[in-house]
């Protein structure tokens, strides 16, 4: 294993001591005890006080050796390992929301390796296809599953505890989602709460190294923006010169003072399919991690990168704040928001001949009836749902993307801090709808950013609730200019990475190299015809999932 790819733990007998292969980069900090060892894979931002991950790390390895480790203080995104000198066990923590990605393989009972680069571990290589069914339905995989039936990942908030010969001795959530509403709590006191935990976050995250803020049309990267601590570099990336999302982008940095670099993507998948999906293990599709595009530029430029990862959810309700839909179930509210449009060609091609007689989509329902029943004691159910969502799509999805961010520099997350997590479990869902509670702390403390207009709304923040009456004589203007000069809008990034005619021959190529192992040819060739002809959302999001298929099995030399 090359030592870029992270760490691994090879568990042989308990008469063999563990190889622990680490490599010697930005990501490892170790730290000696006075009779104990203790590594951090990725980063501490606090425990208990705000300091380097070094301090973090020692004081956590101290409270350990001493059996009173808080591990629910333990802020950021890391995998810790602990292990007392001439001991037989390891310790291996995760954080809280599941940032940072670890997998254990395993022979039977016996685990034999955990490390953190999915393509290098010893797996036996036999598919897993339940786990690539949620994965081609979902665009990430339920559950604890990958490719591998004998490769599993490490869950959130978890401590495992395994022996020199790789049998678990105890593995326990150390956390779990929860909502205990603050009856005290006032909105308006919500908003100043809000507004000191966002700052106190958002400072920990710039407390070491050179920092940039990817800002986009939304409210996540303006909210951050409204609370840096110091100026900073920031950019945003469209699929046009004229793109809506850099226009605005733009007046946020410029609205708060801030250094502002736009770019266009350009076609660059095809040349840096290994590199990409083997960063993002395959488990989300290529054509997501747009940030990858501007790798190069952001590694020149600072050394952390922040990002608004998951504040749009924990920021809103999830559609539940008035209660179901009539005659609809909570597992089927849950799978209509996260299935993906162009599923069904993956399921019907390929899922259903490795499934034997397991029909794919009652291995999904099955799968959200558990998943989501995990949960039953949340009494809200927008909450309940939303706590579902974290576990699966941000955890599977989401924090996949932080391994293309990692491409240029460290990723950091201030919606993942700890403090702030534990306050939008006391704030009641009425607080967050419709995005109510980000809107009006924009509206508070950063007036001026409230002013630019809200991508999503097509209005600043004080109009957006007529927002579509307000951008409508905008769009229809926008819409005759594309029809007159018989141009497209370009609204993903598969459009661009995929049409056109050399793109053609590439991905033809590329999905070829699936036949006959996955799929028929005939079909394939259907589709790509049909994507050609009239590419739209679904077979988009079809043949990207085939391109991530086909890169990964090349990734993991199956193919």
């Amino acid at each position: 294993m090359g030592t870029s790819q992270g760490f691994t733990i090879r568990f042989g007998t308990p008469n063999i001591t563990p190889e622990f292969e680490q490599p010697d980069i930005g990501l490892w900090t170790k730290v000696m005890g006075n009779s104990s060892t203790g590594w951090c894979y990725g980063e501490l931002l606090s425990y208990h006080t705000d300091d380097t991950t070094e301090n973090c790390l020692k004081q956590a390895l101290l409270d350990w050796d001493q059996n009173r480790l808080d591990t629910p203080r333990l802020n950021g995104r890391f995998v810790l390992i602990f292990r007392r000198d001439g001991s037989h066990e390891w310790t291996i923590i995760t954080d809280r929301v599941g940032a940072m990605h670890a997998y254990i393989t395993r022979r039977g009972e016996r685990i034999v390796e955990i490390g953190s680069d999915l393509a290098s571990l010893d797996s036996e290589h036999h598919l897993d296809w339940v786990g690539i069914n949620s994965f081609f339905t979902f665009g990430f995989f339920m559950e604890d599953r990958t490719y591998f039936a004998d490769t599993k990942i490490l869950f959130p908030h978890f401590i495992y505890c395994i022996s020199d010969d790789g049998q678990v001795i105890t593995s326990q959530s150390y956390w779990a989602w929860h909502q205990s509403v603050d009856p005290k709590l006032s909105y308006s006191d919500a908003v100043v709460e809000y507004d000191r935990l966002l700052r106190q976050a958002v400072r920990r995250a710039c407390n070491h190294g050179q920092v940039i803020l990817p800002i986009s049309g939304g409210l996540d990267s303006r909210s951050l923006a409204a609370v840096l601590p110091e100026q900073i570099q920031t950019y945003s990336y469209g699929y046009t010169e004229d793109s809506v999302e850099t226009r605005i982008a733009s007046q946020v940095a410029s609205a708060q003072g801030l250094k502002f670099t736009q770019h266009v993507i350009h076609p660059y998948l095809f040349e840096r399919l290994n590199e990409i999906v083997r960063a993002l293990h395959g488990s989300q599709d290529v054509t997501q991690a747009r940030q990858c595009s501007v790798n190069g530029w952001v590694r020149e430029q600072g050394d952390v990168v922040l990002t608004g990862l998951w504040g749009d959810l924990i920021c809103n309700q999830i559609g539940l704040a008035d209660g179901l839909p009539e005659r609809m179930s909570i597992v089927e509210y849950s799978l209509r928001k996260i299935h993906k449009r162009g599923r069904a060609w993956l399921q019907d091609n390929i899922s259903r001949h490795h499934l034997g007689s397991k029909d794919p989509m009652v291995e999904i329902v099955t799968m959200a009836e558990k998943g989501i029943g995990s949960f039953s004691d949340i009494e809200d159910i927008d909450f309940r749902v939303k706590a579902f969502k974290t576990s699966t799509w941000v955890f599977r999805w989401s924090n996949s993307s932080l391994r293309g961010f990692a491409l240029g520099a460290t990723p950091r997350i201030p919606y993942y801090d700890v403090d702030l997590i534990d306050f939008f479990c006391t704030v009641p869902t009425a607080f967050v709808r419709d995005r109510r509670l980000q809107i009006d702390h924009l509206k508070r403390y950063a007036p001026h950013l409230a002013r630019v207009e809200w991508q999503s709304a097509g209005a600043n923040l004080y109009w957006a609730q007529y927002g579509k009456w307000i951008s409508f004589p905008r769009r229809v203007i926008n819409r005759v200019k594309r029809t007159l000069k018989q141009e497209k809008s370009i609204q993903r990034n598969w459009e661009v990475q995929f049409l056109s005619p050399e793109r053609r021959q590439q991905l033809t190529s590329t999905l070829m190299t699936l036949c006959p192992d996955f799929v028929q040819q005939d079909a394939l060739q259907k589709l790509i015809d049909q994507f050609y002809q009239n590419p739209d959302a679904a077979n988009g999001y079809t043949v990207s999932m085939l391109v991530t298929l086909a890169g990964w099995m090349a990734a993991s030399k199956l193919l």
